[in-house]
């Protein structure tokens, strides 16, 4: 449906219009990244400088040896309209612009020049990126405009109206184990638009989520029509930016875009499929659950690792997000008595690991015992590597790192998703602080979904179970109709 766009990610040549040799300048951004780490072709144009990190510049895009497939333009936009004209004559296909001050400004005179811009663009057979966006990051070929954007490939593609946003989803996620496809900031949308960004995902053989932050929409139905498409094949989630009147006020001017009513909005995605969020932490929590759980089947949960009152909070929060705290089974009930007469009665879910001191029974031994049976669809573990009362405390470091391996084992044995809840103090050390990231880059090694409260976690494994619910229907809707 959209895998027409692929040349688009995938360019073999780049020219940087409005490379700099100034670290601060993007246009130096830009050069440097695809300098170091794209495998082909990079051309700097500059009218001043004779060299740029010791590569010859080109004074026009018309001065290139060959054809060029794709261009960054970091120039004015006064100049933009020459560009196209030197694009056009080097058969480029692509042409991004970080450049801005078109139409979000609301002056006329910017808002002709851009659909000027996007006439002569058409004309000529080229595809535009933008304008006022930072483009493309491809972390296979070596594109990106962050300098500490991750190079492993991962399985997270995003659309992102709004390059800051979109480099936070990047970077954030990064520390929470997320990696990615193809990420793209398309700022004004002028040409291509979300509609078509997200059917190139659905078809991306790579991508097995998307995540999207959008301002506004350019053709609504097609819009519905793109994520119903997308939401069949693969998770999408969303998070709408000008939700609020303040928020709408600001939606115009920072991108050109209608913000749209938000009624409409929820009401699009809850007959799309698609997952809405209205936060970053919660779109960044659904990446993680999608791409890091495996598929649910149902939305029985076994909770172990709490004590005392986080048991009792852990059950209000999964409840309340329609998560269903099976009971312990019979079979299971007897063979923990069995073990220990005096606790196995008294074991509930969630597991209350602090009512087992003294006991045969071991807590992470108890856990991975209820996780067998089949009358649970996911597991969420608590692991924490200190408290307020604890410090640098070596005897629970030691005790949070067995509980992890044990959920690694647990994990690995089940085939069902295993979402980890890591509880972190604030370090009061050095030490704790190393130990804490320790643990983290263990969680995230060993592939686990984290989350930093019960609450986000039960919230995010509540979605990632409807959404496969949904999804099941609806597959079997496409079946019904198709076989007609």
């Amino acid at each position: 449906m959209g895998f027409e766009l692929d040349y688009i990610f995938n360019p073999k040549s780049v020219a940087v219009a409005g490379a700099s040799e100034s670290p601060d300048k993007t246009g130096h951004t830009y050069f440097k990244n695809l300098l170091d780490e794209f495998p082909g072709k990079v051309y700097p144009i500059n009218i001043r400088a004779p060299e740029i990190l010791g590569v010859p510049t080109f004074q026009s895009i018309r001065d290139l040896p060959e054809d060029v497939d794709y261009v960054i333009s970091a120039i004015p936009n006064r100049d933009v309209l020459d560009l196209v004209d030197a694009c056009i004559s080097k058969n480029v296909k692509t042409l991004h612009l970080f450049t801005a001050r078109f139409s979000e400004t609301g002056y006329e005179k910017e808002t002709k020049l851009e659909q000027d811009m996007l006439d002569m663009a058409a004309k000529g057979g080229i595809r535009i990126i933008g304008p006022n966006c930072m483009g493309l990051y491809n972390p296979r070929l070596g594109i990106s405009w962050g300098k500490g954007f991750p190079r492993e490939v991962g399985n997270i593609g995003v659309i992102s109206q709004s390059g800051s946003n979109g480099g936070d989803i990047v970077s954030e996620g990064a520390i929470r184990g997320l990696r990615f496809t193809k990420v793209i900031s398309y700022g004004n949308a002028l040409d291509l638009n979300e509609a078509d960004f997200i059917e190139y995902l659905a078809d991306d053989p790579e991508t097995e989520v998307i995540g999207a932050y959008i301002e506004g929409v350019r053709d609504g139905a097609r819009f519905a029509k793109a994520l119903r498409y997308a939401s069949a094949k693969k998770p999408v989630c969303l998070l709408k930016g000008g939700r609020t009147d303040a928020g709408t006020s600001m939606v115009s001017s920072h991108t050109a875009s209608l913000a749209g009513a938000r009624e409409v909005w929820e009401a699009m995605c809850r007959q799309t499929g698609a997952i809405n969020t209205y936060s970053m932490d919660e779109l960044l929590d659904m990446l993680v659950a999608f791409s890091r759980m495996s598929k649910a089947t149902g939305n029985r949960v076994l909770v172990g690792g709490g004590a005392g009152g986080k048991s009792v909070t852990s059950a209000d929060e999964c409840e309340e997000e329609g998560l269903a705290l099976q009971p312990i089974p019979d079979d299971i009930r007897n063979e923990l008595t069995e073990q220990d007469p005096f606790f196995g009665p008294w074991v509930t879910n969630p597991v209350d690991s602090s009512i087992m001191g003294g006991s045969n029974l071991k807590p992470h031994e108890v856990i991975e015992f209820i996780a067998k049976s089949p009358k649970y669809d996911v597991v969420i573990n608590t692991v924490s590597a200190g408290g307020p009362w604890g410090g640098h405390d070596p005897a629970r470091q030691q005790r949070a790192s067995r509980i992890l391996e044990h959920t690694i084992g647990i994990s690995q044995n089940l085939g069902k998703p295993v979402a980890l809840v890591l509880s972190e103090s604030i370090p009061e050390s050095r030490e704790q602080y190393e130990v804490n990231l320790e643990l983290r880059h263990k969680c995230i090694e060993q592939g686990f979904a984290i989350f930093p409260s019960m609450g986000r976690a039960s919230r995010a494994i509540s979605r990632l179970v409807r959404y496969y619910i949904w999804r099941t229907a609806e597959l079997e809707e496409l079946k019904a109709r198709n076989s007609k």
